[in-house]
């Protein structure tokens, strides 16, 4: 079921920043949504009724300070932006958008259709391009790639909860052997640095790897190296 909202209104998601199991335990009442930034409501209303009627999600925004101002965190689903806004260009949205590490996709749909607005646009991070007026089969499909990349991220975003829920079992020593084990030292250096038996370090790793679910030095890494990838920490 399709629906259709205004920027006005009240937007509750998740913070981008601390997607802890404690406070997110799960993705799944994420909804994604089609995010149409553009200062003309026209162009924005003929964006709305398409996405509406294949059944997306749809929340309109008049300006990019309008967006910014309400969506606090990395949303999911995909942005349908016009370069020409009233109160900045585009490409300066798109920029912020990716300082700020989010992954939405960012769809163009614009009147500025040279070369020197389109590179702009896919150096700042575009992830498609479309003039107006534009094709509606077109348009959709690429909103639909866009959702199939988005629901990539929002799998991520939940093995990144799953992880953090896992680190949270870890006792502190746990938690610093981890450390010293994923930064390359052996359990013979780290007992000797920190003074203490090869078999207590033996055990917090091994009491590590039943926490985490994992078997082995390489399943360990490759978890970390996950973890880290998808931008949570050890």
């Amino acid at each position: 079921m399709s629906s259709s909202l205004t920027a006005s209104t009240s937007l509750q998601y998740l913070d981008s920043h601390s997607y802890a199991a404690s406070s997110v335990p799960s993705l799944e009442n994420v909804y994604m949504t089609v995010y149409i930034v553009d200062s003309d409501p026209k162009a924005r209303g003929v964006v709305k009724k398409l996405a509406d009627g294949a059944g997306y999600t749809v929340i309109e925004f008049d300006s990019a300070e309008r967006f910014l101002s309400l969506i606090q965190s990395e949303p999911l689903g995909c942005i349908v932006l016009e370069l020409e806004l009233g109160d900045t260009d585009g490409t300066s949205l798109i920029r912020r958008i990716r300082d700020a590490g989010w992954k939405i996709p960012i769809l163009i749909v614009t009147s500025q259709n040279d070369i020197g607005w389109c590179a702009s646009a896919f150096n700042a991070g575009a992830s498609d391009y479309l003039a107006k007026p534009v094709d509606p089969d077109k348009l959709l499909s690429c909103i639909r790639n866009a959702y199939d990349a988005s629901e990539k991220r929002k799998q991520e975003l939940q093995a990144q909860i799953d992880a953090e829920k896992k680190l949270s079992s870890l006792t502190l020593r746990e938690r610093e052997v981890l450390e010293l084990l994923v930064a390359g030292n052996s359990m013979k250096t780290i007992a000797s640095s920190s003074g203490t038996s090869f078999q207590a370090v033996a055990r917090h790793r091994q009491r590590i790897l039943e926490k985490l679910g994992l078997e082995g030095d390489v399943a360990l890494a490759r978890w970390v190296f996950d973890l880290r990838r998808g931008g949570g920490k050890v």
